[in-house]
């Protein structure tokens, strides 16, 4: 093991989604760049993320055994804004990091074209593996595509062990999938290219296939987050994410007028694939 800033994410620490495991391992690396050491990144939070993602021009991979057994002097550091307690770094040494928040360093610290920055980082550390790549191949999408984006978490029913809602009433349930259909149609008639809709309710992806829209796949829907995902949803979720970052525009579903706040989820997961593939992005 050589000296760095090494992250590692397991079962004892796997709080968060893929989205912010992913802010968490670019913002450490660009921290790592900036004073001249190295970064490595573990993740066995329920799999081994070099199954989906494998190093590319950054070789961060590394094993549990090389942080254990390094002769290096190690220091524990936390990975949480406002990232004052982040110490000064020194070759040498082995900095390790399991306590994280998934923010985005780089746009916290107002650096200029942090998108720019953040997106070229992420494809140095990352390439899709040939699994991944192989299963983008396989779904068959349009060559220009929007695609529209609604996470309920728990309104169409319980689908995360969150806290976030519950269940709404059956009938506000029927009026917030058809309210939610229409703000689809309302991007469809906007775009010049056909509209792909993701969403984390197998209900409502059910209820937009059988208007004619093509959507993601309903066995791949889950959360990395829950340890019995499976292998499905979490090979999903990887190629989900790099679907959206080829379409042609991003538009993540917020607001129904006449519904409660908590209707939808702002999830971050469709404004990085934007970032990830350079484009553009929109909050509805």
């Amino acid at each position: 093991m050589k000296d760095g800033i090494c992250l590692i994410i397991d079962d004892e620490n796997s709080q968060c989604g893929l989205t912010d495991r992913l802010k968490t391992a670019v913002g450490l690396c660009y921290v790592a760049q900036l004073n001249g050491i190295g970064f490595h990144f573990i993740h066995r939070a329920g799999f081994d993320i070099r199954d989906y993602l494998a190093p590319n021009r950054i070789r961060w991979g590394a094993e549990p055994d090389e942080v254990l057994d390094s002769p290096l002097e190690k220091q524990e550091i936390r990975y949480i804004a406002p990232y004052e307690d982040l110490p000064q770094f020194r070759k040498g040494k082995l900095y390790i990091c399991r306590e994280y928040i998934g923010n985005n360093l780089i746009e916290k610290w107002n650096v200029p074209e942090w998108q720019k920055i953040w997106r070229e980082l992420f494809w140095d550390m990352f390439t899709p593996t040939e699994r991944v790549r192989t299963e983008l191949e396989a779904c068959g999408m349009p060559e220009h595509y929007t695609a529209v984006v609604l996470r309920f978490i728990n309104s169409l029913g319980f689908t995360e062990n969150a806290a976030y809602n519950a269940p709404f009433p059956g009938p506000l349930q029927e009026k917030l999938i058809g309210a939610a259909l229409e703000k689809v149609a309302a991007c469809e008639r906007e775009s010049e290219a056909p509209v792909v809709v993701y969403s984390d309710s197998v209900r409502f992806l059910k209820a937009a296939a059988a208007q004619g829209y093509m959507t993601t796949d309903t066995d791949g829907v889950g959360n990395v987050m829950n340890r019995d995902a499976g292998d499905y949803v979490i090979l999903r979720t990887f190629v989900n994410l790099l679907q959206l970052a080829e379409a042609e525009k991003i538009c993540s579903i917020l607001h129904l007028e006449g519904f409660p706040d908590n209707s939808l989820y702002n999830t971050q997961y469709p404004r990085y694939a934007a970032i990830i593939g350079g484009r553009p992005f929109f909050r509805l």
